[in-house]
């Protein structure tokens, strides 16, 4: 069977798939942290480039950013392998809208908590991560892990700059298979390609699933609803 006769060479493309997608995970929530934190400033001048910069990266097809920072950035002395480019291309943009998810999920969390924190001596960073973000959690996860299946989705694009991911394994493999043999196995290869790319997003969503129950489950003891609880409730279900 081909696919059984390439499959190291098509375990190649899934790894670089994997690897791939991890950064653009990765890269792509650093981006969205930093964007939430400028679109949350106090300042203007500050706030209001942040919030052009994050609307024209959200407005500008994906496939265009990916060739601008491939083709372009090196006129301005930033350049980049087809890995990388396509890397921070997809980063940027998933940072760009996981910004707004970010900040809406804490957003979400009422002012009290807030005060339930700093009078329970949880300043700074202590309150954010041990009080508002566990409570912002079940309000940020289902949408941030529908836009990690789409950065997932998104590594296939960097086929287009010649990364040997899974997609561009596939084409090669039909090309080279086509002249050499005869015919198009095409539907076959494509084929099997679509059935990974589903078991990778739907595991995804999967886990999203699970950890939103955890996230939420605290909250759920506490008032027996997913909105959040009183503040003096909710900081005693977060500590325990």
């Amino acid at each position: 069977m081909l696919l059984l006769e390439f499959q190291s060479f098509l375990l190649d493309g899934l790894l670089n798939t994997l690897f791939l997608s991890s950064v653009m995970i990765v890269g792509g929530t650093l981006f969205a942290v930093i964007f939430a934190a400028g679109l949350s400033a106090q300042s203007a001048w500050l706030r209001r480039p942040v919030y052009g910069l994050v609307e024209c990266l959200r407005d500008i097809p994906l496939m265009v950013t990916v060739l601008m920072v491939y083709f372009v950035l090196p006129h301005a002395g930033l350049s980049f392998n087809p890995f990388w480019s396509s890397a921070l291309s997809v980063s940027v943009w998933g940072g760009a809208n996981g910004a707004h998810i970010i900040r809406a999920g804490l957003l979400s969390v009422p002012s009290g908590q807030r005060e339930a924190a700093l009078s329970s001596g949880l300043r700074g960073w202590k309150g954010l991560f041990l009080v508002i973000l566990p409570q912002a959690m079940p309000v940020i996860l289902p949408p941030y892990v529908s836009l990690v299946t789409s950065l997932t989705q998104a590594s296939s694009l960097g086929a287009v700059l010649g990364v040997n991911e899974l997609l561009r394994s596939a084409q090669i493999l039909i090309e080279q298979t086509t002249i050499a043999r005869g015919g198009s196995p095409a539907y076959l290869v494509y084929g099997s390609i679509l059935i990974v790319y589903f078991a990778l997003c739907w595991s995804i969503s999967a886990l999203g699933a699970k950890l939103e129950r955890h996230f939420a489950k605290p909250y759920l003891r506490a008032n027996g609803k997913t909105q959040p609880a009183a503040p003096t409730v909710a900081l005693q279900a977060t500590m325990t």
